[in-house]
């Protein structure tokens, strides 16, 4: 539904794509004021934060028929990765509408979002429909880069803008899972992965490279690494993830097994993204070693980006220690706790009754989002936290090589099936 008067989906989308908000590169302040004019333009009263200049965030507070109702946070981040112009067959800041896309950086990741919400206020206020409760909506920087800047900075120095915000929505979830058919299943996501980020180093003797090395740090650098990559991380099977299969079978799935051949073979290209979520993964990221090359070094890194599903955080951990040769050391450069959810309530209930509304038929199950969130921060504050970004996938579309992917782009009529979707949701 487009409103009256007020650009389609597609448009806000190609608008907010426009802008470089590339984190790190650049900020969020020009995307920041769009969002804030827009919620302006529809009656709303939005108020910008910022931590460090141009660092913009923008949230405004709608308030609902019913303000005794627990209020819901709807909420998404307005800076992307980098990308590369070199690598793409468009303009990556063009957000060019061609092929029934709207083609750029953050068409998934997840300016997307950000329009259908402003969409779905659109289609509401030309309506004449309040929310039955509050609606707090929050455009966030630095997600990409953690979130300091942006979700963590309003939880801890102005909490009181999520005051009676009992539920979260945001990235990454409710896209269906399997093709659009008489029943379609899409995926909620009720929990994400934690993060824990390493750098491994190896030293040896520094000397000249037309010698026999003494001991030279890479070869043992390159033996860690694949030490800690090849080795197969257990299955680690939490309740959502099971009932996603079962839904997927038609029947209780119960056996570890058969849930990761059942995610890794129904799913089509989602398989990687959802075989992710139960189990732990470790992946070298990065690597470096010397300065000249008649020099041996004396020492060598790696970096290695390591996800643990909720509750295994202690078994990554493990693996590093225990995969070091003797001269190596491991240090922690960062680390993200997981969320989770628990996804038998009411608030489950509201997304999969508006995702039925607009598509009769199809279910909703539970998952373990592979990445990592801002819901990470608003955990904080007793929050059940959701990824819940709507849409309706065209057969074909690899929706995980969209994130963070080159000629990253989203289907328009996904796009408005979430417009849809997300104005049933915030009308209940």
């Amino acid at each position: 539904m487009t409103a009256p008067g007020r650009k389609p989906v597609e448009e806000i989308c190609s608008d907010l794509i426009r802008f470089d908000t590339s984190n790190p590169g650049s900020h969020e302040r020009a995307a920041a004021e769009y969002v804030a004019t827009h919620l302006s333009d529809s009656g709303l009263d939005p108020l910008v934060y910022e931590q460090l200049p141009r660092r913009t965030n923008v949230v405004a507070r709608w308030p609902g028929r019913d303000p005794s109702l627990p209020a819901l946070l709807v909420q998404g981040h307005l800076d992307t990765v980098p990308a590369d112009r070199a690598a793409w067959s468009v303009d990556p800041h063009s957000g060019e509408i061609a092929d029934g896309h709207v083609w750029g950086r953050g068409a998934v990741d997840m300016k997307n979002a950000v329009a259908m919400t402003l969409s779905a206020v659109d289609a509401m206020v030309t309506a004449g429909r309040r929310p039955n409760r509050d609606i707090v909506l929050a455009f966030l920087a630095d997600e990409e880069t953690g979130g300091r800047h942006g979700a963590g900075f309003l939880v801890e120095r102005h909490r009181e803008l999520f005051d009676g915000c009992q539920a979260a929505i945001g990235e990454v979830g409710g896209f269906n899972v399997t093709p659009p058919r008489d029943r379609t299943v899409f995926a909620i996501s009720v929990a994400d992965k934690g993060l824990r980020w390493y750098e491994v180093r190896e030293r040896g003797i520094a000397g000249h490279g037309s010698m026999i090395a003494e001991d030279n740090p890479i070869p043992k650098l390159a033996a860690t690494v694949r030490r800690l990559v090849s080795a197969d991380q257990p299955l680690a099977v939490t309740e959502p993830m099971r009932a996603l299969a079962s839904r997927l079978a038609g029947h209780e799935v119960d056996d570890p097994d058969e849930v990761h051949t059942l995610l890794a073979t129904t799913t089509g290209p989602f398989a990687r993204m959802l075989v992710a979520g139960i189990r732990n993964t470790v992946n070298v990221t990065r690597t470096g070693a010397g300065y000249k090359e008649n020099v041996i070094p004396g020492n060598a890194w790696a970096r290695f980006d390591c996800r643990f599903v909720p509750g295994h955080e202690d078994a990554i951990d493990d693996h590093i220690r225990t995969g070091l040769g003797d001269s190596a050391t491991a240090t922690l450069l960062r680390r993200s706790p997981a969320a989770w959810t628990d996804h038998d309530g009411e608030w489950f209930d509201r997304m999969t009754d508006a995702l039925c509304d607009v598509l009769p038929g199809s279910e909703a199950a539970p998952f373990v989002f592979s990445g990592g969130t801002d819901n990470k921060w608003f955990r904080q504050l007793g929050m059940q936290t959701f990824g819940f970004t709507p849409m309706l996938l065209p057969p074909g579309y690899d929706y995980p090589a969209m994130f963070h992917g080159v000629d990253e782009r989203c289907p328009v009529d996904a796009l408005r099936f979430g417009v849809d979707v997300l104005t049933g949701l915030m009308s209940r």
